[in-house]
């Protein structure tokens, strides 16, 4: 069923926040983060991962997070917090380095982001993770990714050559944030101060960011098509979360709803959540809001 969600909790939402505030001020103190597990090597790089483990005899379901950062920035430290969260929560709680563009293209990080997930139940006994149970969550860039462990298969020959590939790279639930999914439709021109800060960020434009993370070489190159998630999806994908700000510059509601209804065609169990006022990310009572959304997502369908 297609889901819009927006939020008028506002009744609810001190309980929420008390609730929320408190067991997480509880999870920071109580969860050691084991860093930088080689979980692969692939293009001349060792890739590493942070996990934290939560106490308990019993095989613990599993999350993998990816940070974003346009596919060529930022550090799989940014997602702590959500480990701290979740392990706190009876998972183990995974986040993934990624190699970046320029020097790595497309489907470097997508063959990353599934070899990470076939370390972990190439590992499950050693982590005590039930290898039946993994899912994945991601920030943008981080979002894409956790969007193609849940749509793409074995036949769609993502998998690369990093390491565990006797294993199922497949996750039975994917929570994504503000995430593109669509390369082919033109986007929308930015803003010039919104395309200053990008600028500033990464030294260059939106479009070049682009271009270095796919390699077209024309918008109608037809590699676009299959970068996209739009291309993957069909009815044995698993449950889907989204959350998409309705002030966002970089991806726009439009592009959250044609995923939806592509989700909604294939008959994926799938919610959209459209945040008023939120944007390319969002802080305050609209984090407390979305949090509780996603710790119900997960506990749904992994637990």
């Amino acid at each position: 069923m297609n889901i819009f969600v927006r939020f008028d909790l506002s009744i609810l939402l001190p309980f929420f926040m008390i609730i929320f505030i408190h067991s997480w001020g509880q999870s920071n103190s109580e969860v050691i983060i084991l860093k930088d597990v080689i979980y692969g090597h692939s293009g001349g790089v060792d890739l590493t991962l942070d996990l934290a483990q939560p106490t308990g005899k019993s095989p613990h379901p599993a999350i993998v997070f990816f940070h974003g950062g346009g596919w060529q920035r930022g550090n799989k430290s940014h997602m702590h917090k959500w480990l701290r969260r979740f392990a706190a929560e009876g998972y183990l709680a995974v986040t993934v380095g990624y190699r970046f563009a320029p020097e790595f293209k497309w489907p470097s990080q997508v063959e990353d982001a599934k070899n990470a997930v076939r370390f972990l139940r190439a590992n499950a006994a050693k982590y005590n993770i039930d290898p039946n149970r993994i899912g994945a969550m991601g920030e943008s860039a981080g979002g894409y990714l956790a969007l193609m462990l849940g749509v793409t298969d074995l036949k769609d020959s993502l998998e690369g050559n990093g390491g565990s590939t006797n294993y199922s790279s497949k996750v039975q639930a994917s929570a994504s944030y503000f995430s593109a999914s669509d390369f082919i439709t033109p986007r929308p021109a930015l803003s010039p101060a919104v395309e200053e800060e990008v600028q500033r960020y990464y030294n260059k434009s939106l479009k070049q960011v682009l271009t270095d993370f796919t390699g077209a070489t024309s918008p109608d190159d037809p590699i676009l098509k299959r970068i996209s998630v739009l291309a993957y999806i069909d009815k044995n994908d698993p449950p889907v979360l989204l959350f998409q700000g309705d002030k966002d510059p970089f991806v726009s509601v439009e592009q959250a709803q044609k995923l939806d209804r592509a989700l909604e065609e294939a008959n994926v169990p799938h919610e959209l959540i459209i945040v008023e006022g939120g944007g390319h990310g969002w802080s305050g009572e609209l984090e407390a809001r979305t949090n509780v959304e996603l710790i119900e997502f997960f506990a749904r369908n992994l637990k």
